[in-house]
């Protein structure tokens, strides 16, 4: 994990196309399970708080299928809340908030 400024934390982020995560979703067109990328943006938030309390998930939505490749994820900490994203350079294909 890279922590680029205060506050924001940026993670490379890559999907093999034989990742088991691809098993069955979908076949000939794999596509990055959502809830994988929520769960990742929650790693990624209790690594940087090392809260083991809850974590309240928040509007994650999807602007396009991630296939297999690399990504960013980007986790923003504002205050009690994490806006998180999941990019391709300039690219969203997933947006949410975490609260504490």
């Amino acid at each position: 994990m890279d922590l680029k400024a205060a506050g924001r934390l940026t993670l490379p982020v890559s999907f093999a196309p034989d990742d088991a995560c691809f098993n069955g979703h979908f076949p000939g067109n794999p596509v990055v399970p959502g809830t994988l990328i929520m769960g990742l943006c929650l790693e990624a938030v209790r690594a940087r708080l090392g809260h083991a309390g809850p974590l309240t998930v928040r509007r994650f939505s999807f602007a396009r299928f991630a296939a297999p490749g690399a990504y960013e994820l980007r986790i923003e900490d504002r205050g009690g809340e994490f806006a998180c994203t999941l990019n391709q350079g300039e690219t969203v294909f997933a947006r949410g908030r975490i609260e504490t």
